[in-house]
Protein backbone atom coordinates (compact mmCIF):
# COMPACT_ATOMS: atom_id res chain seq x y z
CA UNK A 1 0.00 0.00 0.00
CA UNK A 2 2.45 2.05 0.77
CA UNK A 3 3.99 1.87 -2.98
CA UNK A 4 0.35 3.22 -4.07
CA UNK A 5 0.54 5.89 -2.02
CA UNK A 6 3.78 7.16 -3.54
CA UNK A 7 2.96 6.82 -6.37
CA UNK A 8 -0.34 8.73 -6.35
CA UNK A 9 1.16 11.24 -3.76
CA UNK A 10 3.80 11.89 -6.72
CA UNK A 11 1.47 12.52 -9.55
CA UNK A 12 -0.73 14.88 -7.06
CA UNK A 13 2.35 16.62 -6.45
CA UNK A 14 3.00 17.31 -10.22
CA UNK A 15 -0.50 18.63 -10.41
CA UNK A 16 0.25 20.94 -7.18
CA UNK A 17 3.82 22.02 -8.85
CA UNK A 18 1.86 23.44 -11.88
CA UNK A 19 -0.61 25.34 -9.61
CA UNK A 20 2.46 26.61 -7.86
CA UNK A 21 2.90 28.25 -11.51
CA UNK A 22 -0.27 29.70 -11.87
CA UNK A 23 0.08 30.90 -8.33
CA UNK A 24 3.56 32.73 -9.52
CA UNK A 25 1.15 34.02 -12.81
CA UNK A 26 -0.66 35.75 -10.50
CA UNK A 27 1.42 37.13 -8.32
CA UNK A 28 3.08 38.61 -11.66
CA UNK A 29 -0.14 39.90 -12.83
CA UNK A 30 -0.41 37.46 -15.76
CA UNK A 31 -2.87 35.77 -15.24
CA UNK A 32 -6.21 37.67 -14.48
CA UNK A 33 -9.55 37.82 -13.71
CA UNK A 34 -10.15 38.28 -17.40
CA UNK A 35 -7.72 36.05 -18.68
CA UNK A 36 -8.70 33.39 -16.08
CA UNK A 37 -12.56 33.54 -17.66
CA UNK A 38 -11.15 33.05 -20.98
CA UNK A 39 -9.35 30.21 -19.57
CA UNK A 40 -11.83 28.71 -17.94
CA UNK A 41 -14.45 28.89 -20.91
CA UNK A 42 -11.31 26.88 -23.08
CA UNK A 43 -11.38 23.62 -20.62
CA UNK A 44 -15.22 23.98 -20.56
CA UNK A 45 -16.51 24.24 -24.16
CA UNK A 46 -12.78 22.79 -25.64
CA UNK A 47 -10.35 20.80 -23.64
CA UNK A 48 -12.78 18.53 -21.29
CA UNK A 49 -15.19 17.39 -23.94
CA UNK A 50 -12.09 16.84 -26.61
CA UNK A 51 -10.41 14.92 -23.48
CA UNK A 52 -13.69 12.83 -23.22
CA UNK A 53 -14.28 11.67 -26.50
CA UNK A 54 -10.98 10.72 -27.04
CA UNK A 55 -11.27 8.56 -24.01
CA UNK A 56 -14.29 6.73 -25.88
CA UNK A 57 -11.96 5.66 -28.38
CA UNK A 58 -11.29 2.32 -27.51
CA UNK A 59 -12.03 -1.24 -28.72
CA UNK A 60 -15.92 -2.37 -27.41
CA UNK A 61 -16.29 -4.34 -25.11
CA UNK A 62 -19.23 -5.64 -22.84
CA UNK A 63 -17.13 -4.96 -19.41
CA UNK A 64 -16.90 -1.90 -20.12
CA UNK A 65 -19.95 -0.79 -20.80
CA UNK A 66 -20.65 -2.97 -17.60
CA UNK A 67 -18.16 -1.20 -15.45
CA UNK A 68 -19.39 2.25 -17.19
CA UNK A 69 -23.17 1.77 -15.94
CA UNK A 70 -21.31 0.62 -12.07
CA UNK A 71 -19.88 4.36 -12.46
CA UNK A 72 -22.95 6.07 -13.12
CA UNK A 73 -24.97 4.09 -10.42
CA UNK A 74 -21.84 4.99 -7.64
CA UNK A 75 -21.96 8.40 -8.88
CA UNK A 76 -25.14 8.66 -8.26
CA UNK A 77 -25.74 7.52 -4.77
CA UNK A 78 -22.70 9.34 -3.53
CA UNK A 79 -23.75 12.42 -4.66
CA UNK A 80 -27.22 11.55 -3.20
CA UNK A 81 -25.32 10.79 0.19
CA UNK A 82 -23.04 14.02 -0.40
CA UNK A 83 -25.79 16.43 -0.65
CA UNK A 84 -28.02 14.57 2.31
CA UNK A 85 -25.11 14.79 4.53
CA UNK A 86 -24.31 18.38 3.87
CA UNK A 87 -27.56 19.25 4.35
CA UNK A 88 -27.77 17.76 7.54
CA UNK A 89 -24.04 18.66 9.16
CA UNK A 90 -23.72 22.45 7.72
CA UNK A 91 -25.03 24.88 9.89
CA UNK A 92 -23.85 27.94 10.03
CA UNK A 93 -26.13 31.10 10.94
CA UNK A 94 -26.03 33.05 7.67
CA UNK A 95 -28.11 31.45 5.17
CA UNK A 96 -25.76 33.44 2.49
CA UNK A 97 -22.44 31.58 4.07
CA UNK A 98 -25.11 28.06 4.91
CA UNK A 99 -25.28 27.18 1.44
CA UNK A 100 -22.61 27.99 -0.31
CA UNK A 101 -20.52 25.79 2.31
CA UNK A 102 -23.17 22.99 2.08
CA UNK A 103 -23.26 23.21 -2.02
CA UNK A 104 -18.66 23.03 -1.60
CA UNK A 105 -18.99 20.37 0.54
CA UNK A 106 -21.18 18.27 -1.34
CA UNK A 107 -19.55 18.79 -4.88
CA UNK A 108 -16.30 17.97 -6.11
CA UNK A 109 -14.14 19.64 -8.57
CA UNK A 110 -14.57 16.58 -10.77
CA UNK A 111 -13.58 17.96 -13.91
CA UNK A 112 -10.98 20.37 -13.23
CA UNK A 113 -8.86 18.31 -10.90
CA UNK A 114 -10.26 14.83 -10.82
CA UNK A 115 -9.43 13.81 -14.82
CA UNK A 116 -6.23 15.24 -15.22
CA UNK A 117 -5.19 12.73 -11.81
CA UNK A 118 -8.02 10.09 -13.02
CA UNK A 119 -5.86 10.43 -17.03
CA UNK A 120 -2.16 10.25 -15.05
CA UNK A 121 -2.76 7.83 -12.24
CA UNK A 122 -5.26 5.05 -14.62
CA UNK A 123 -4.51 6.72 -18.32
CA UNK A 124 -7.76 7.11 -21.04
CA UNK A 125 -9.91 4.37 -18.76
CA UNK A 126 -9.64 6.71 -16.09
CA UNK A 127 -10.86 9.49 -17.68
CA UNK A 128 -13.50 6.67 -19.22
CA UNK A 129 -15.29 5.82 -16.28
CA UNK A 130 -14.87 9.26 -14.52
CA UNK A 131 -17.21 10.54 -17.90
CA UNK A 132 -20.08 9.01 -15.70
CA UNK A 133 -18.71 11.15 -12.64
CA UNK A 134 -18.73 14.49 -15.01
CA UNK A 135 -22.18 12.94 -16.18
CA UNK A 136 -23.64 12.63 -12.83
CA UNK A 137 -22.15 16.21 -11.69
CA UNK A 138 -23.69 18.45 -14.42
CA UNK A 139 -26.71 16.04 -13.20
CA UNK A 140 -27.40 17.48 -9.65
CA UNK A 141 -25.67 20.93 -9.90
CA UNK A 142 -28.10 22.10 -12.21
CA UNK A 143 -31.18 20.07 -10.45
CA UNK A 144 -30.34 20.73 -6.21
CA UNK A 145 -27.25 22.44 -6.78
CA UNK A 146 -29.21 25.75 -9.01
CA UNK A 147 -31.93 24.92 -5.38
CA UNK A 148 -29.67 25.41 -3.05
CA UNK A 149 -28.09 28.76 -4.26
CA UNK A 150 -30.87 30.67 -5.97
CA UNK A 151 -32.92 32.44 -3.47
CA UNK A 152 -35.85 32.06 -5.45
CA UNK A 153 -37.98 29.32 -6.49
CA UNK A 154 -36.33 27.97 -10.23
CA UNK A 155 -37.38 24.93 -12.39
CA UNK A 156 -35.26 22.40 -13.29
CA UNK A 157 -33.66 23.29 -16.17
CA UNK A 158 -33.16 19.96 -18.87
CA UNK A 159 -32.19 22.24 -21.70
CA UNK A 160 -29.25 23.42 -19.27
CA UNK A 161 -27.73 20.05 -18.15
CA UNK A 162 -28.28 18.42 -21.74
CA UNK A 163 -26.88 20.96 -23.79
CA UNK A 164 -23.65 21.56 -21.33
CA UNK A 165 -20.48 21.11 -23.10
CA UNK A 166 -18.69 17.80 -21.24
CA UNK A 167 -22.52 16.22 -21.57
CA UNK A 168 -22.17 16.54 -25.42
CA UNK A 169 -19.03 15.16 -24.97
CA UNK A 170 -20.18 12.09 -23.19
CA UNK A 171 -22.75 11.82 -25.87
CA UNK A 172 -20.54 12.07 -28.77
CA UNK A 173 -18.25 9.81 -27.21
CA UNK A 174 -20.60 7.23 -25.92
CA UNK A 175 -22.18 7.07 -29.62
CA UNK A 176 -18.75 6.43 -31.12
CA UNK A 177 -17.58 3.95 -28.81
CA UNK A 178 -20.81 1.78 -29.59
CA UNK A 179 -21.37 2.11 -32.96
CA UNK A 180 -17.63 1.36 -33.19
CA UNK A 181 -16.54 4.51 -35.00
CA UNK A 182 -13.21 5.59 -35.18
CA UNK A 183 -12.27 9.04 -36.07
CA UNK A 184 -9.61 10.00 -39.27
CA UNK A 185 -6.40 11.24 -37.89
CA UNK A 186 -7.24 14.42 -39.19
CA UNK A 187 -10.16 14.62 -36.58
CA UNK A 188 -8.82 12.70 -33.92
CA UNK A 189 -5.26 14.79 -33.84
CA UNK A 190 -6.20 18.07 -32.79
CA UNK A 191 -8.69 16.39 -30.31
CA UNK A 192 -5.70 14.71 -28.55
CA UNK A 193 -4.04 17.90 -29.06
CA UNK A 194 -6.77 20.09 -26.94
CA UNK A 195 -7.34 17.10 -24.09
CA UNK A 196 -3.63 17.32 -23.29
CA UNK A 197 -4.39 20.90 -22.11
CA UNK A 198 -6.37 19.12 -19.27
CA UNK A 199 -4.24 18.87 -17.19
CA UNK A 200 -2.13 22.32 -17.51
CA UNK A 201 -5.03 24.59 -17.85
CA UNK A 202 -7.08 23.79 -15.30
CA UNK A 203 -4.64 23.73 -12.53
CA UNK A 204 -3.51 27.43 -13.33
CA UNK A 205 -7.03 28.74 -13.31
CA UNK A 206 -6.60 26.80 -9.47
CA UNK A 207 -3.21 28.61 -8.66
CA UNK A 208 -5.40 31.88 -9.58
CA UNK A 209 -8.22 30.89 -6.88
CA UNK A 210 -5.24 30.19 -4.43
CA UNK A 211 -3.32 33.61 -5.02
CA UNK A 212 -6.56 35.67 -5.03
CA UNK A 213 -8.22 33.40 -1.47
CA UNK A 214 -9.12 35.55 1.83
CA UNK A 215 -7.34 33.86 4.62
CA UNK A 216 -9.52 35.85 7.25
CA UNK A 217 -12.70 34.49 5.88
CA UNK A 218 -11.06 30.98 5.56
CA UNK A 219 -9.78 30.22 8.70
CA UNK A 220 -11.54 31.90 10.73
CA UNK A 221 -14.68 30.45 10.16
CA UNK A 222 -15.43 26.98 11.67
CA UNK A 223 -17.79 25.72 9.42
CA UNK A 224 -15.29 26.19 6.50
CA UNK A 225 -13.52 22.94 8.79
CA UNK A 226 -16.05 20.81 8.90
CA UNK A 227 -17.02 21.27 5.02
CA UNK A 228 -13.33 20.21 4.20
CA UNK A 229 -13.43 17.37 6.31
CA UNK A 230 -17.21 16.54 4.68
CA UNK A 231 -15.60 16.92 0.99
CA UNK A 232 -12.19 15.58 1.37
CA UNK A 233 -12.61 12.36 4.24
CA UNK A 234 -16.38 11.51 4.33
CA UNK A 235 -16.86 12.12 0.75
CA UNK A 236 -14.32 9.61 -0.42
CA UNK A 237 -14.97 7.35 2.54
CA UNK A 238 -18.72 6.77 1.53
CA UNK A 239 -17.98 6.21 -2.18
CA UNK A 240 -15.41 3.55 -0.84
CA UNK A 241 -17.52 1.87 0.83
CA UNK A 242 -20.29 1.96 -2.13
CA UNK A 243 -17.40 0.47 -4.40
CA UNK A 244 -17.11 -2.25 -2.03
CA UNK A 245 -20.65 -3.28 -1.81
CA UNK A 246 -21.09 -3.03 -5.39
CA UNK A 247 -17.93 -4.89 -5.95
CA UNK A 248 -16.35 -2.47 -8.72
CA UNK A 249 -13.15 -3.51 -10.39
CA UNK A 250 -10.04 -1.54 -9.65
CA UNK A 251 -10.19 1.22 -12.34
CA UNK A 252 -13.87 1.82 -11.65
CA UNK A 253 -12.87 2.02 -7.94
CA UNK A 254 -10.03 4.17 -8.63
CA UNK A 255 -11.84 6.16 -10.76
CA UNK A 256 -14.17 7.16 -8.63
CA UNK A 257 -12.75 7.86 -5.34
CA UNK A 258 -10.61 10.39 -7.17
CA UNK A 259 -13.58 12.03 -8.28
CA UNK A 260 -15.03 11.89 -4.82
CA UNK A 261 -11.88 13.22 -3.12
CA UNK A 262 -11.00 16.23 -5.25
CA UNK A 263 -11.24 19.56 -3.19
CA UNK A 264 -14.54 21.20 -3.69
CA UNK A 265 -16.14 22.61 -6.95
CA UNK A 266 -15.10 26.00 -8.85
CA UNK A 267 -18.07 25.96 -10.02
CA UNK A 268 -19.24 26.89 -5.83
CA UNK A 269 -17.20 30.13 -6.58
CA UNK A 270 -19.09 30.96 -9.98
CA UNK A 271 -22.33 30.28 -8.81
CA UNK A 272 -22.39 31.74 -5.42
CA UNK A 273 -21.76 34.80 -7.41
CA UNK A 274 -24.40 34.71 -9.68
CA UNK A 275 -27.09 33.87 -7.29
CA UNK A 276 -25.88 36.94 -5.16
CA UNK A 277 -24.18 34.51 -2.33
CA UNK A 278 -21.22 34.71 0.05
CA UNK A 279 -18.33 34.05 -2.12
CA UNK A 280 -15.07 34.64 -0.23
CA UNK A 281 -16.47 31.65 1.82
CA UNK A 282 -17.03 29.47 -1.38
CA UNK A 283 -13.48 30.84 -2.47
CA UNK A 284 -12.04 30.07 1.16
CA UNK A 285 -13.33 26.33 0.39
CA UNK A 286 -12.13 25.66 -2.46
CA UNK A 287 -8.36 27.00 -1.84
CA UNK A 288 -8.43 25.50 1.96
CA UNK A 289 -9.41 21.68 0.19
CA UNK A 290 -7.00 22.28 -2.59
CA UNK A 291 -3.89 22.67 -0.11
CA UNK A 292 -5.20 19.52 2.30
CA UNK A 293 -6.01 17.54 -1.02
CA UNK A 294 -2.63 17.16 -1.40
CA UNK A 295 -2.50 15.38 1.74
CA UNK A 296 -5.44 13.57 2.10
CA UNK A 297 -6.47 12.27 -2.56
CA UNK A 298 -2.85 9.82 -2.10
CA UNK A 299 -4.50 8.56 1.03
CA UNK A 300 -7.54 7.94 0.05
CA UNK A 301 -6.77 7.04 -3.31
CA UNK A 302 -3.81 4.34 -2.74
CA UNK A 303 -6.90 2.85 0.63
CA UNK A 304 -8.68 2.28 -2.76
CA UNK A 305 -6.28 0.62 -4.80
CA UNK A 306 -5.27 -1.07 -1.77
CA UNK A 307 -8.79 -2.81 -0.58
CA UNK A 308 -10.25 -3.51 -4.51
CA UNK A 309 -7.02 -5.11 -6.06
Amino acid sequence: MFDNITSVAAQVAVLFIIIGVGVILSKCRILTKDRVSGLIDIVVYIVTPANIIVSFQREFKSDLIFNLGLSFLSAFIVFFINCLVACVVMREKDPDKNCVMQFASAFPNAGYFALPLQKAILGDIGVFYGAAYIAMFHCYIWTYGVKLLSKEKTKINIKKILLNPPIIGIFIGLILFVAQIKLPEIVYSPLSSFAALNTPLPMLIIGFYLYNMDLKATFTNAWVYVGAFLRLIISPATALAVCLLMHCEMNVATSCIIACSAPSAALSGMLAQKFGRNTEVSVGMISLTTIVSIITMPLMVALAQYLTS
